[in-house]
């Protein structure tokens, strides 16, 4: 009777053995990895978001939505432009109602800073697709955060260099009014007056302006070079003002990549010409990486990536090698410390990651010129293997004084 009684408990241990042999998997494993993706599809941003959401979408489609064993369920959000307080309301109704593992995306910088005390709190991994805000990865250093793009002054700071060094010396300031203005701009403005170079005027226009004709009629004429920070509809309508108002030409004009992206450089047209930038990501850059990735995005949307695209892939597969490396499992944390130790080969270069979660990678300073008939952004200066931090080390960075408190004190 007694060996009776054992035959169903033994088959039930041998069950148990044998079961990662004939690929069942544990319960964690049938359930999907939930990842709330937060984009902007309306107002300023939309072209930015529509891109990263593309971006997102066509890594999730080469791997199948599935990675570590186990799949992928992605719930796409659209939190407006810069809206801080819609992008916290969505981020509570993805983590209550949705039961999210990751977040992910968000444009703007104010969001971003908004959501870091969210994450924290819920010990929810934090995916930053596109905004850059500085603290998030340095004076605020928050363990569940990485970011797959940039850190807003990161790339800024060879561009200032490289400004001082082209023989440019009396700059004027203009950027969107708001913490990303300040600190793409102001990263440029530190390194350039490290150099000797000299800042003349500062100038903030509101996000969302339609007519910059009263900002541009204020800069000071003395100056040889423009710096600014300008994306999305906001770029595309600076870059045309700019030049019909007569200065182009006369004062050159640089930023960030994001002023004559490509999303929006052919609109842009012959007031784009000459203008330079610096980004972390070049549609011509010629690697195996970004051949692939090129021909495949152009292939599925029928035309070519952006940097926000870029940004969206690099986003998915980050996500999606840490699930590899840890069999399926999200903890919190601990998840984020397996991303931050990644490194990724991504369509702009080799990707790693400092211990605060920013990204260290290459600089691409471009100028706009037409190529086969068609404006493209040229790299003519590569800087490889860029710090967040540049040529400091965290700790004398983080004494300097932030971006956003060095508004209005440039010229001084």
């Amino acid at each position: 009777m007694k060996k009776v009684l054992l035959v169903p408990a033994m088959l039930a241990l041998l069950a148990l053995i044998c079961a990662p042999l004939l690929g069942i998997q544990p319960a964690q494993a049938s359930e999907p990895v939930k990842v709330g993706y937060m984009i902007s599809l309306s107002g300023v941003y939309t072209a930015l978001g529509v891109d990263l959401r593309d971006g997102f979408n066509l890594y999730m489609d080469e791997i199948g939505n599935k990675a570590g064993g186990r799949e992928i369920k992605v719930f796409v959000e659209d939190k407006g432009s810069n809206d801080v307080s819609r992008a916290l309301d969505i981020a509570k109704k993805l983590f209550e109602k949705e039961h999210v593992d990751i977040l992910a995306g968000i444009v703007g910088t104010g969001s971003a800073y908004a959501l870091a005390e969210f994450v924290q709190k819920h010990k929810i991994p934090f995916v930053i697709s596109n905004a850059g805000a500085d603290d998030l990865t340095q004076r605020k250093n928050n363990p569940y955060i990485v970011r797959p793009a940039f850190v807003n002054s990161g790339g800024s700071h060879p561009l200032g260099e490289w400004l001082y060094d082209k023989g440019y010396r009396n700059a004027v300031l203009m950027g969107a009014d708001y913490a990303a203005g300040y600190e793409h701009v102001g990263g440029i403005a530190r390194t350039f007056k490290q150099k000797g170079g000299k800042v003349v005027q500062e100038i903030w226009p509101p996000l969302g302006t339609k007519d910059y004709a009263p900002y541009l009629a204020k800069i000071d004429r003395k100056a040889d070079v423009v710096m600014v920070f300008f994306a999305g509809a906001d770029a595309l309508r600076f870059v045309k003002q700019y030049a019909d108002y007569g200065l182009k030409g006369k004062v050159a004009l640089v930023g960030k990549g994001y002023l004559v992206d490509d999303n929006i450089l052919e609109k842009q047209a012959d007031s784009a010409e000459g203008i330079i930038t610096e980004s972390h990501y070049c549609l011509l850059l010629d690697t195996p990486e970004n051949d692939k990735f090129r021909q495949a995005y152009t292939k599925k949307y029928g035309h070519p990536p952006t940097l926000y695209s870029e940004q969206g892939y690099l986003t998915a597969k980050l996500i999606a090698d840490a699930l590899e490396k840890t069999k399926g499992e999200v903890k919190g944390e601990e998840f984020v410390k397996v991303m931050r130790s990644l490194e990724l080969k991504a369509p702009r270069g080799l990707v790693k990651f400092d211990t605060y979660g920013g990204t260290n990678q290459n600089s691409y300073i471009r100028e706009v010129k037409k190529v086969d008939g068609k404006w493209q952004n040229v790299p003519i200066k590569t800087y490889n293997g860029v710090s967040q931090f540049w040529i400091w080390s965290p700790e004398e960075f983080m004494k300097l004084p932030s971006y956003s408190d060095m508004k209005g004190k440039w010229t001084e």
